[in-house]
């Protein structure tokens, strides 16, 4: 007997060339996506609540951008609060199945990812303005970011395809009872 994890009830057929990613269960799949995306935002918010931190200790040497970096880096906490919430309705719209629901999700990640990486740049040039050269900070950051978009990436197709099949009339509830 096939688990249910790793086959659909009735999936669509496979590509030749994606026989590893077709396996996986569309509503397991959207459900990793709302795990990874709660578990990432609450790492991003802490580190950033970090920086606040490290940043108000050099109130001094930030001088006249203190306040802008300041408020870029609440700006990217606030994006990481609303995708912990949208996470949540995700959660909720896996569940219940539907498809109206899943929409927001979709949206808010690649909305919040666009905000996200013009208040880091922002806060970046800021900062590097006053030290006059771009810091291992910085570039570590950069990098977190970048390795953040390109999984949030495969979570908005892990999610648009869960999306797409329940669009297309698809569900995972089991066979309901008929009354007689």
């Amino acid at each position: 007997m096939k688990s249910a994890v790793l086959y659909p009830y009735s999936a669509p057929p496979a590509r030749p060339w994606c026989r590893p990613c077709s396996r996986l269960h569309a509503k397991h799949v959207a459900y990793l996506c709302a795990v990874y995306a709660i578990h990432t935002s609450i790492l991003v918010v802490l580190l950033y609540i970090w920086r606040l931190d490290v940043n108000a200790k050099k109130y001094s040497d930030l001088e006249d951008v203190y306040y802008g970096v300041q408020i870029a880096n609440m700006a990217i906490i606030s994006t990481q609060v609303f995708m912990v919430a949208l996470s949540a309705l995700l959660f909720y719209a896996i569940y219940k199945e539907n498809s109206p629901l899943v929409v927001p999700w979709i949206i808010g990640c690649i909305t919040f990812m666009a905000l996200e990486s013009m208040a880091m740049v922002y806060s970046n040039v800021l900062r590097d303005h006053v030290n006059k050269q771009f810091d291992s900070l910085c570039k570590a950051e950069v990098m977190f970011f970048v390795m953040r978009a390109l999984i949030n990436m495969v979570a908005i197709w892990g999610v648009m395809r869960f999306y797409h099949l329940l669009k297309s009339g698809m569900s995972w509830k089991g066979p309901e009872a008929i009354e007689l």
